[in-house]
């Protein structure tokens, strides 16, 4: 069988992974969280203004930089020639067994649980269940090719953008704002912290808004499947976040508007059903039910599509180094696996869904699911962003010039990077197994390497 895929995704497709791969659960959830950190209401604008330009300064690099390696797997083949064989290979490895399964078991849980609590009068199956089911689901259309993938991605992420504008416009005209008493007297008493207490203010908001951005870099995983890519992805990229920070930073506003500050910090209710039964009346928590199990399941979408794309990259660059090298050998051929009639990277999408139904089973957990995968994830974004100074440094005479370097890569490694010793120091326990088990990639390396010579 061939091992070529075929290019099929536009600038809308990629718009549409991108922006929705990011949008999933955070923006209904976060605000409720980040209430009682804020001392005033122009804070929250900011925490969700400043995590979208830290994205950003990742995107604006890596994008211009898959645009150069513009393959299935672009990240891994950055990060290779950025670092080395060892590095790279430990990045699909911990993709195959860490963040790939996790990212897909994570989102499908919650989708899971909302299924779990709307239908439990009509269909008994519990929040792993329906995880299953629909990871089952997304499985069977992304094998009927990359174009299929890429039309459902963008039906799902129109449909839950739209209804998210909806509920946003219809607050605006349908409720009248409510009257927010000051907030002058909690932004003083920070003041009186002085610098340090206001960066760690910065520091504990950027950290709670900072997860609902994640989800951009999946795109790469699929650009050998971009149409026109140097200009299509960096493109895409960009457009997706910008797309994401504007429909973050109205949605804020209209949660604002209709319960100011200091009552989000006091509520149970979420704002966003607050808002919508204002709006909506009784049939508003309906409606916000139903576009929060949309908004998850178009991220569960991207991910059961991208997330194989980089597992095929592994197999095509190792299946015949490790013809030889029995169960092991074996994997890698079944990741190179690509169908004659759909182009579709098939034993690498099956492989996907079994590994992450794998993590779904074994958590039963969003939050263990997420201590697992997040900080091998992110760490391997923080290189995929830092190669750009190796690339700096011009390969036979050529420079690799990226937009804002190196301003902008040294932002985001350093934003990130705190935001991964935070991970580390306050959850341990599933975050170092997440860690350990991607670290076995360093002796099957190795492994690999003796059987070559």
């Amino acid at each position: 069988m061939t091992k070529e895929l075929r290019r099929q995704l536009g600038l809308v497709a990629v718009m549409a992974v991108v922006a929705g791969d990011m949008m999933g659960s955070g923006i209904f959830y976060t605000p409720q969280e980040l209430a009682p950190i804020a001392q005033a209401t122009w804070q929250i604008y900011l925490f969700w203004g400043l995590c979208g330009v830290i994205t950003l300064t990742g995107v604006m690099t890596v994008g211009q930089l898959g645009a150069a390696l513009p393959r299935s797997g672009a990240d891994y083949h950055i990060i290779r020639e950025g670092f080395g064989e060892l590095l790279g290979f430990v990045k699909l490895w911990q993709n195959v067994w860490v963040s790939g399964p996790g990212s897909v078991a994570a989102v499908a849980i919650l989708f899971g649980k909302f299924c779990s609590d709307i239908l439990a009068s009509t269909i008994s199956l519990s929040p792993v269940a329906w995880g299953v089911v629909a990871i089952l689901v997304f499985t069977g259309i992304n094998l009927l090719g990359v174009e299929w993938g890429g039309r459902t991605q963008i039906a799902l992420t129109i449909i839950k953008i739209s209804a998210l504008l909806i509920l946003v416009v219809g607050s605006l005209f349908l409720v009248e704002g409510a009257h927010s008493t000051s907030t002058a007297n909690m932004a003083v008493g920070n003041s009186s912290e002085g610098i340090w207490g206001f960066f760690r203010l910065i520091g504990l908001g950027v950290g709670a808004v900072l997860f609902t951005y994640d989800g951009w870099v999946d795109i790469m995983h699929a650009a050998g499947e971009v149409k026109d890519p140097k200009k299509n992805l960096p493109l895409g990229l960009t457009l997706g976040v910008v797309l994401i920070t504007t429909v973050y930073l109205l949605t804020n506003y209209a949660y604002l508007r209709v319960v100011p500050l200091h009552e989000m910090a006091g509520s149970e209710s979420l704002a966003a059903v607050v808002v919508a039964e204002k709006t909506f009346g009784s049939t508003g928590g309906s409606f916000i039910s139903l576009l929060m199990m949309i908004s998850i399941l178009g991220a569960l979408g991207g991910l059961v599509m991208t997330f194989p794309r980089l597992l095929f990259a592994a197999g095509v660059q190792y299946s015949e180094e490790a013809k030889s090298g029995g169960m092991v050998g074996r994997l890698f051929q079944l990741l190179a696996t690509v169908s004659s009639g759909s182009k579709a990277p098939s034993g690498a999408i099956l492989m996907s869904c079994v590994t992450a139904i794998l993590a779904l089973v074994f958590f039963q957990s969003f939050s263990r699911i997420v201590n697992f995968f997040v900080v091998p994830n992110h760490l391997f974004n923080i290189l995929l962003v830092a190669a750009v100074f190796k690339f700096a440094q011009g390969n036979d005479g050529e420079k690799f010039k990226s937009f804002g370097f190196p301003v902008m890569p040294i932002i985001y490694i350093v934003t990130i990077s705190g935001f991964l010793i935070s991970a580390i120091v306050f959850r341990p326990g599933d975050t170092l197994m997440g860690v350990a088990l991607s670290a076995t990639g360093v002796p099957v390396y190795y492994w690999l390497e003796r059987r070559k010579t």
